[in-house]
């Protein structure tokens, strides 16, 4: 049972911190923790799902949430630009653009694309995203595997700990745009 609240985890925590979510499953399934394929499958599943979540928000409410706060507003008028003049290029590539991703689908929400072109190039680029992190992922375990196989036994409370200190920084990077957002 607690393999597969493991799984629900990497599926939402791909929503938040793409990369190192499905690089550290994909590295705990080279050791035999987890699936290898159902680690792949959730990389594609839970980047789509969260890309099409942010598109249907930008649909809804994308430039009222944009507007109201100027560093994002910022970054979305030139989102909006390099769409309007590299539509195919922005579709492939904002998988892999680190401070944008999240952004882009929201632009692209709010843009006048057409919902099932969205759907097409973001199941595309997904697919593309997923497929280098996995590669990315399983060569890495196989370099910690053969160069630091001599602590096997401890590594169970290395990943651990490596995943309290990786949620500990996140909450506090949470914490600081909280009261940045709200100072006292």
């Amino acid at each position: 049972m607690h393999i597969i609240l493991v799984y629900i985890g990497i599926f939402f925590g791909l929503f938040l911190e793409g990369e190192m979510v499905l690089i550290s499953a994909v590295i705990a399934a080279h050791h035999g923790y987890l699936i290898f394929w159902v680690v792949a499958i959730l990389g594609v599943a839970g980047t789509y799902v969260a890309d099409c979540l942010y598109f249907f928000l930008g649909r809804k409410r994308g430039y009222v949430w944009i507007n109201k706060n100027p560093k994002i507003k910022a970054k979305a008028e030139i989102v909006k630009k390099k769409l309007e003049k590299y539509p195919a290029i922005i579709f492939l590539t904002y998988r892999f653009l680190y401070g944008l991703r999240t952004i882009i689908p929201l632009v692209i929400g709010a843009s006048n694309t057409k919902t099932k072109i969205f759907f097409f190039y973001s199941a595309l680029s997904t697919i593309i995203w997923a497929s280098v992190y996995c590669t990315v992922g399983y060569l890495f375990g196989a370099v910690i595997k053969s160069e630091l196989g001599h602590i096997e036994h401890i590594e169970k409370y290395i990943i651990g700990i490596l995943v309290i200190i990786g949620m500990v920084f996140i909450v506090i990077k949470f914490i600081e745009k909280k009261r940045k957002s709200y100072p006292v």
